[in-house]
Order: structure tokens, then sequence, then C-alpha cells
């Protein structure tokens, strides 16, 4: 079944949410911020992704720069996996999982090519 992982805060999100409920899918809404993705899953996700896995962290976030990235690699999934596994908060969202591809939903309208 397809997922989307999502963030009821976040107005893309929430119209991806509205996209996936207006397709003929099944798809399952999953709040990563309430259940953490692991490493395992991230990296499904980074190695599968469609697109630059470096968008996949929100770097323009004004929390991230509270931390120390200067050890994230932004070209290596393994990097970035472990990365978000342990800073899910970010993650950017929508992000979308078909099961064979994954997408971030930037713009949301993107998210039409895997509905």
């Amino acid at each position: 079944m397809p997922v989307l992982y999502h963030n009821p805060r976040c107005s893309k999100s929430r119209q991806a949410v509205q996209l996936c409920a207006d397709s003929s899918l099944d798809v399952d809404i999953h709040l990563y911020l309430s259940k953490p993705l692991n490493f395992d899953t991230l990296l499904s996700m980074l190695t599968r992704l469609d697109g630059d896995i470096a968008e996949a962290v929100r770097w323009k976030d004004t929390g991230i720069k509270l931390i120390d990235t200067s050890n994230v690699n932004r070209g290596d999934v393994e990097s970035l996996a472990l990365f978000l596994s342990e800073h899910g908060q970010f993650m950017e969202r929508p992000w979308f999982d078909d099961g064979t591809v994954t997408m971030i939903g930037r713009p949301v309208d993107r998210l039409n090519r895997l509905l």
C-alpha cells in the first residue's frame, strides 16, 4: 500500500493528503513525527527517491541551525538516513512512497504522477 509521510502542521502536506483522498488509491497516511522512521526505512526511501537526495532534508529550517550538521554528507544516502533517523523533524514533506519509487511533493502537484 502506498504511504504518504505527513506532518499535519504543514500546508503542503495537508494538500498532499487531499490529493491522496481524491485519488483512486488507498493511501496509508503516516504521521512521521508521532511514529519516527528508522534508519532502514529512510535508507530505502532515499535510495528510491525520484530527485536529489539532499532535498530530503529541510536545510533552511531555523531549528537545523541549532545542531551540528558538519558530519552530514548531503550526497550520501547512508549519511542522510542516519541524520533523519536522529532528527526526523527536519525531513522534507510531504513524501510519498508507492513501494517502488519515492517522491517529495514540492510542489505538491508532482505527486499526481504517482497517484
